[in-house]
């Protein structure tokens, strides 16, 4: 076994406790022997053991030290070898005391132990979630990206540059239309955000007549789906109440292009 193989799987607990088998216990005594970091880490535990027992020890009662001092007889007896069956006693209560207090502070320290340990786990979980979450936002990202450079790269799509109106000259937008499949996407490009009770809404304009193309908000350099479209003359964005309007306000257009 390596170092990190017994500080981590509880051999130098076991070996403070009496639970290891006799050549295990050979085994790692010969390397606390050799190995700094491993006895490092023995003394720091029997530290922790030794702060334990200060710790939760259970102090005498002060009326049983007077007891004992006014009677010095009292103590004589118990421990007089004249008297083995109670010396016996004595000595048994003794050790049975020893082990239960020595029981106790184990347990409080493996509990401590244990409770470290729980506590790491739940911190290495949460940032595994995080660290998934982000995974699958990048994955996202990636994907868009290549869904974007397909679009560019089809030669099947026609490139529109929507210009800014009177109402907003210095704002633009981008269309691509693919024809054959009436697929049309849109970039706000320069398109400012608008307030929660309101969205843009993109119109195809086919012989003066505007056709709903769908509503989007204003997300720069990002392509957005929107209805299909067969046939048009030219596109224009308006901007409406949430949800879109049945026909377009044109005091409120922003950007205008010619179909090509």
């Amino acid at each position: 076994m390596d170092t990190r193989e017994i500080i981590e799987g509880g051999y130098l607990e076991a070996l403070l406790t009496g639970d290891l088998d006799d050549s295990t216990k050979q085994e790692i005594e010969e390397r606390l022997a050799v190995d700094i970091e491993l006895r490092s880490a023995y003394y720091a535990i029997e530290k922790k053991i030794e702060l334990l027992a200060f710790r939760y020890g259970i102090e005498p009662n002060t009326q049983v030290k007077q007891r004992l001092m006014e009677n010095p007889t009292i103590m004589n007896a118990h421990l007089s070898d004249d008297n083995p069956q109670v010396s016996s006693f004595s000595w048994l209560s003794i050790a049975a005391s020893i082990v239960t207090v020595g029981s106790m502070i184990l347990s409080i320290y493996f509990w401590n132990q244990w409770q470290d340990s729980n506590q790491e786990i739940t911190t290495l979980l949460a940032e595994k979630t995080i660290l998934a979450n982000n995974f699958q936002q990048t994955n996202q990202q990636l994907d868009d990206v290549r869904s974007d450079i397909a679009v560019l790269v089809n030669p099947a799509f026609s490139r529109l540059i929507l210009k800014g109106t009177d109402n907003a000259p210095n704002v633009e937008a981008v269309i691509y239309w693919n024809k054959n499949q009436e697929a049309v996407l849109i970039n706000s490009a320069s398109l400012s955000k608008l307030n929660e009770n309101q969205q843009y809404q993109l119109w195809a304009l086919l012989d003066g007549t505007p056709i709903d193309a769908g509503v989007f908000d204003a997300q720069s350099g990002k392509f957005q789906n929107m209805k299909n479209i067969a046939s048009a003359d030219a596109f224009a964005v308006t901007i409406e109440p949430i949800g879109g309007s049945k026909a377009p306000t044109l005091s409120t257009m922003q950007v205008y292009g010619v179909a090509s």
